[in-house]
C-alpha cells in the first residue's frame, strides 16, 4: 500500500520524466503527455480520491505546456470517470469505482503502476465469466476463416518458443481474440481488452513464462480441436484448464480467480 503524500494544491514537483521533453511538440502529444502524468499520479494515489488537482495554470506551468493543453487533459480524465471538476474548487479525483475500467488507458495505467492482486484476480474472474462460454459458442459457430486464424495464432506461439516470448504473447492474444470473434457475438469483441491486458501482465509479473507457455500449449491446441471437431462441452472445459493455468501464474487461487 503506498502511503498518501501530503502536499497542497500547486505543490506537485515536475517529474524527471518531462525535464527533458522539449517544448516544440504537436497539440496532441502535448495533452496527452498530461494525460499520461497526471493519470499515473491518480492511480499511484499521489492524488488520492478527494484531493483537489493544482488549478491549471500551476499544472500549465509545472509541465511546461499551456493551459489549453491541460483543460483538454482534463476533460479526457472527466470522460474516463476518474476526475470531476467543480466551479470553484476545479478538477477533483473521483472514487475508484466510477473509472471506466475497461477504457483501455485506465487497464494500461493500473496495470503499470498498481497491479494488485484484487485487480488481476477481477481481471481472471471476468475472463472465466467470458472466456469458455465464448469458446462453446466459437465450436458452434466458427466458420473456415476463424479456424484459419486460431490455427495462424497457434502456430506463432509455437514458433515463438522458447526465446519470444513478447511474440508468443501477442500471439496468444490472438488467439484468445480469435475465438472471441468466431463466438459471432459483437458485444464480447469488446472485451478484447481483458484479454490483451491479462496476458500482459502475466508477461510482465511472471518468472517462468515461457515454461508457463511450453506446458500450455497442448491445451490451447485442445480448445482449438474442439472448436474444430464442433464440441461446445469440451471447448468451454478446455478453456476453463488454461484459465486456471493463468491463475496459477499470476499466483490467484483458481476458485477465487
Amino acid at each position: 500500500m503506498h502511503e498518501k503524500p501530503t502536499h497542497e494544491a500547486g505543490e506537485m514537483p515536475v517529474p524527471d520524466a518531462l525535464a527533458t521533453v522539449s517544448p516544440r511538440r504537436n497539440g496532441r502529444s502535448v495533452y496527452r503527455m498530461v494525460v499520461d502524468t497526471v493519470a499515473r499520479d491518480i492511480v499511484s494515489e499521489r492524488y488520492a480520491p478527494g484531493d483537489n488537482l493544482p488549478t491549471e495554470a500551476e499544472l500549465g506551468r509545472q509541465l511546461g505546456v499551456g493551459r489549453s493543453s491541460v483543460r483538454e487533459a482534463m476533460r479526457v480524465l472527466v470522460d474516463k470517470g476518474m476526475l470531476e471538476i467543480r466551479t470553484r474548487t476545479g478538477a477533483r479525483v473521483t472514487e475508484r469505482e466510477t473509472w471506466r475500467r475497461l477504457d483501455p488507458d485506465v487497464v494500461r495505467w493500473t496495470l503499470d503502476l498498481r497491479p494488485d492482486q484484487k485487480f488481476l484476480s477481477d481481471l481472471l474472474e471476468a475472463r472465466r465469466i467470458m472466456e469458455p462460454p465464448a469458446a462453446a459458442l466459437a465450436a458452434r459457430r466458427a466458420g473456415a476463416a476463424d479456424l484459419v486464424r486460431m490455427e495462424t495464432a497457434l502456430q506463432a506461439m509455437s514458433d515463438a518458443l522458447p526465446s519470444d516470448i513478447d511474440a508468443c504473447v501477442e500471439a496468444d492474444a490472438a488467439f484468445h481474440e480469435a475465438i472471441l470473434a468466431a463466438s459471432g457475438n459483437p458485444v464480447l469483441w469488446e472485451f478484447e481488452i481483458i484479454i490483451d491486458a491479462a496476458l500482459r501482465t502475466a508477461f510482465r509479473l511472471s518468472t517462468s513464462l515461457a515454461q508457463s507457455y511450453g506446458a500450455t500449449i497442448e491445451t490451447h491446441h485442445d480448445v482449438f480441436d474442439a472448436i474444430r471437431l464442433r464440441d461446445p462441452d469440451r471447448a468451454m472445459a478446455s478453456m476453463s484448464s488454461l484459465l486456471d493455468v493463468a491463475a496459477a501464474d499470476l499466483g490467484l487461487r483458481s476458485d477465487l480467480a
